[in-house]
């Protein structure tokens, strides 16, 4: 197109008076708005994981094995590259608490921890114990830990006893966050570890 016939045009629209050029200069500004929004939302979430990836992760790196543990020249590999591994296994169960009257259940993701985890950051509890004590054995019954959500489907509270599959546990204390939460994908129920 020439450009007299573009002059003609834009002159013609132009004649209508400045309403509809206001309105494009409107949807031009939030547009420009909106792009330089997705780029700082941008930036400050590669800072964060930048900064705090470690925490997110719970370490700085991360092996996961489907239905299966590592075998013994995959934990030699690791034990070669790096300096400590801890290990995790997820799985979903059904947390049981025997009542009187009935019996509660709820669909729980059980993460079983070893004694290094986590490697980076801390699990915060409530009540303010550390992770260890509340996972330690009391009177030959193990602690546990969970989403308080879960604690309050079932109507326990701190001492009291849950079942997950044939196992008892006595609810030590519930978790106020974990370093590695946001990695572990789509959880079926609230976390117990």
């Amino acid at each position: 197109m020439e450009f007299a016939a573009a002059a003609s045009i834009a002159a013609r629209e132009l004649r209508g008076g400045f309403k509809r050029f206001r309105i494009l200069l409107a949807c031009l500004a939030i547009g420009v708005a909106s792009v330089a929004a997705v780029g700082s939302v941008r930036t400050s979430i590669e800072q964060g994981i930048t900064q705090e990836g470690a925490s997110l992760l719970g370490g700085d790196a991360e092996i996961e094995f489907t239905y299966r543990f590592a075998d013994d020249a995959e934990m030699s590999w690791m034990q070669e590259n790096s300096q400590s591994i801890s290990e995790i296994v997820e799985f979903r169960s059904m947390a049981v608490v025997d009542g009187t009257q009935s019996t509660d259940r709820a669909l729980t993701q059980v993460k079983g921890v070893d004694s290094l985890y986590p490697l980076y950051g801390s699990v915060q509890l409530e009540p303010d114990i550390e992770l260890e004590d509340a996972l330690s054995a009391r009177d030959g019954v193990p602690g546990t830990v969970m989403h308080p959500t879960l604690a309050d489907r079932l109507g326990i509270s701190v001492g009291d006893a849950v079942r997950l599959g044939t196992k008892d546990f006595r609810l030590a204390a519930t978790i106020v966050s974990e370093p590695d939460s946001t990695i572990g994908g789509i959880g079926i129920g609230p976390r117990t570890i």
